[in-house]
């Protein structure tokens, strides 16, 4: 159960009932305007970057920082401990060398590996709600979520200027706002029916997801992709690929529905120099990478 304090979203106003409905949205449910009134007026708090995800970012950012200090951090954390050992674990599978020790397997995994493995075990415990519904709908996000984390990863090491690990963040963090809506609903509107809380996500999920990021101090390639992952058509003046463009191209790679993807017209997938073919048979052709990178992430084998 997710406390109260940890995500504080200003809840409808006294005189909600009279607030003046946005421009654009006059003939939607008055909840629509409500969260509207709550972001114009900054009264939607957003939550904070899990205490552990944002001591070992610190550490990492520093570049005069000890293998000591990034050991003696984790440590204290025994959840986060068994993850890392776990996951360094998981990525030996293709090269039969197991971790048997904290400081082993962050040499094995690295540091920006280690900053997003944090994140993934750290987020996790957001992702939970009171009511029976939201609490799946947010279990199957998260779940979404990984599986994209690790789609990008593998995606991203096609280009040499795109490093795997900040792909695979960017695909953990690429619907990041439709957890506020998600427990916002469920603190203030515990009735509310699944069709008005999907409009409500697809709505605002873009816009919160990129005020996220920024409150969360995230470079600005990543800020973007909340907001540019879901346009197939999008223009990028540099023509290299970028981690909007990886996410993407991740997020349209559903078991099952690839095939069905008129990828011609997915830019993203030019940009990044993967054709139709590709695109169609990317579960499969990369089948075992996969299995790693989510064996690293905990995700699920089947979804639920």
């Amino acid at each position: 159960m997710i406390a109260e304090s940890t995500i504080d979203i200003a809840g409808p106003a006294s005189n909600a009932a009279h607030v003046p409905p946005h421009p654009h949205v006059s003939a939607e449910p008055a909840i629509v305007a409500e969260i509207y009134d709550a972001l114009d007026n900054n009264r939607l708090d957003l939550p904070t970057l899990p205490d552990m995800a944002l001591k070992i970012q610190s550490l990492i950012d520093d570049p005069n920082v000890s293998a000591d200090r990034v050991v003696n951090l984790l440590s204290s954390d025994p959840v986060v401990y068994m993850h890392i050992i776990r996951a360094a674990n998981s990525a030996a599978l293709s090269n039969g060398r197991p971790a048997s020790d904290l400081r082993s397997a962050i040499s094995r995994l690295g540091y920006r590996m280690l900053r997003s493995l944090v994140l993934n075990v750290t987020m996790s415990k957001l992702f939970q709600a009171r009511s029976p519904y939201v609490n799946q709908q947010l279990k199957e996000l998260w779940q979404h979520s990984r599986e994209v984390a690790a789609n990008s990863y593998v995606l991203a090491q096609r280009h040499k200027h795109l490093k795997p690990e900040q792909a695979m963040l960017a695909g953990l963090v690429h619907d990041i706002g439709a957890l506020p809506l998600y427990l916002y609903a469920d603190r203030y509107h515990a009735r509310l029916d699944q069709t008005t809380l999907e409009e409500l996500v697809h709505k605002f999920s873009a816009a919160i997801g990129t005020r996220l990021l920024k409150n969360w101090n995230f470079p600005e390639e990543l800020v973007a992709v909340p907001a540019g992952h879901d346009d197939l058509l999008r223009a990028n003046n540099s023509g290299v690929a970028d981690y909007v463009d990886v996410v993407t191209v991740a997020n349209l790679q559903i078991p099952g529905a690839a095939k069905f993807v008129a990828w011609a017209n997915v830019f993203a997938a030019e940009r990044l120099g993967y054709y139709a073919g590709e695109c169609q048979n990317f579960l499969t052709d990369h089948a075992e990478q996969l299995a790693v990178i989510k064996g690293m992430l905990d995700v699920n084998a089947t979804r639920h």
